[in-house]
């Protein structure tokens, strides 16, 4: 009998799984895709957060190519209003990291392969889960038969682990699409990235190695459908009247990405045997690009949780110590959660009232050091309790 069992064996799922074993634990994971197939790109550039850089770090699973975001320019796309932060603003720490998904991927692959204690069932899918009184059963789609004292959803925000506990969720959409795609363009980034928040839906540039630039852009479907249809000079010329040209003249190397947007939050992160992490526990609008450093927190504390019950000796599936990883994760998710949509309701209204606000807040923010700090530091991660892995 492993320790824990993973299902899912994504970038949250890879990395709590090495976590775990670096800590000694016996892991399986169990994942549908074959981990030795060549990783393919699906366009998204993750912007990191400090406590995600930490992780990875001490984790040796940093990728040395991933693009320092020293400068975040914050602009009202109806209001002359707009706020820069600065890497300065704390001290000179970089406030973010761009890292492509695929070669981030491999890199934490590479690790998950590295560890004796670690043994993958892939390519093979969950068709039963059974919770008893001392350890959870999995049985796959090849066979197997597989227990252990916990089970950790790492399966996606359509998580069937999620569905057969039968924990409820809360959801709701945006009725926007992120497009995604990557520029070259004429002017250096200089590290810089932007967030312009359009009537529309937010529309933002993340830097990339080399002159190149990640775009996410949300937008209502209708429109996006209508972008996605055109011609690649076309689309390049809707982005460039939309952006502006702070960072030159734009071309597109990449295909088009489109990815429906909506949020997801289950009533509960545990039930018997079962925890859930990553998308499996919350899935956010990307306008702050937080979804991914959320779940990562959620594998910091997990990992927290269960390698001082494991050092103990104590049940790694019991009541106690799963209510205690739940009560330390749902401050962080709840208020990640309102705060993106409270961003994206806020900016997506054209009414006179909702602009006064935007136009108070951006005054107050922008003169407001202390406060300005604080936005920084909660966006990296740096607040509240902070678990090992992601600390400093």
């Amino acid at each position: 009998m492993a320790h824990v069992i993973i299902v899912g064996g994504g970038l949250t799922g890879g990395t709590l799984a090495y976590a775990l074993a670096q800590r000694g634990l016996e892991v399986i994971i169990i994942d549908q895709i074959d981990p030795h197939l060549p990783i393919i790109s699906d366009g998204r550039s993750f912007a990191l957060s400090r406590s995600s850089y930490n992780i990875f770090k001490k984790l040796n699973m940093w990728p040395k190519e991933a693009t320092p975001i020293t400068m975040i320019h914050t602009s009202d796309g109806v209001l002359p209003r707009w706020i820069d932060y600065h890497a300065d603003d704390v001290g000179g720490i970089p406030l973010g990291y761009v890292v492509d998904s695929a070669l981030l991927k491999s890199k934490i692959m590479h690790q998950v392969h590295s560890a004796k204690n670690i043994k993958f069932y892939a390519p093979a899918s969950v068709i039963r889960l059974e919770r008893k009184s001392s350890y959870a059963l999995i049985e796959t789609n090849q066979g197997e038969i597989l227990t252990a004292p916990l089970c950790i959803a790492a399966d996606g925000k359509f998580s069937n682990l999620r569905t057969w506990a039968e924990i409820p969720v809360v959801e709701w959409a945006y009725h926007q699409t992120a497009i995604v795609c990557n520029f070259s363009h004429d002017s250096p980034h200089e590290n810089r990235a932007f967030e312009h928040f359009l009537p529309s839906g937010p529309l933002a540039f993340v830097p990339r190695p080399g002159n190149e630039s990640g775009l996410v852009w949300s937008i209502e479907k209708e429109k996006a459908d209508v972008l996605l249809a055109l011609s690649e000079n076309e689309f390049v010329e809707e982005v460039q009247a939309h952006f502006g040209e702070s960072l030159g003249r734009l071309k597109l190397s990449s295909k088009r990405w489109a990815y429906p947007l909506n949020v997801r939050l289950p009533k509960r992160l545990i039930d018997k045997r079962l925890a859930l992490v990553g998308d499996a526990a919350h899935t956010f609008h990307p306008v702050a690009g937080q979804g991914l450093n959320v779940g990562l927190r959620d594998v910091a504390t997990l990992v927290d949780v269960l390698a001082e019950a494991f050092s103990l000796g104590l049940d790694l599936g019991s009541a106690s110590l799963l209510n205690r990883y739940q009560k330390m994760r749902q401050a962080d998710i709840v208020s990640m959660a309102l705060l993106m949509d409270g961003f994206v309701r806020i900016f997506s209204t054209q009414s006179r009232f909702m602009a006064r606000v935007r136009s108070v807040g951006f005054g107050v923010v922008k003169h407001c050091s202390p406060l300005k700090r604080l936005m920084i530091r909660h966006a990296m991660g740096s607040t509240g309790r902070v678990p090992y892995l992601a600390r400093d």
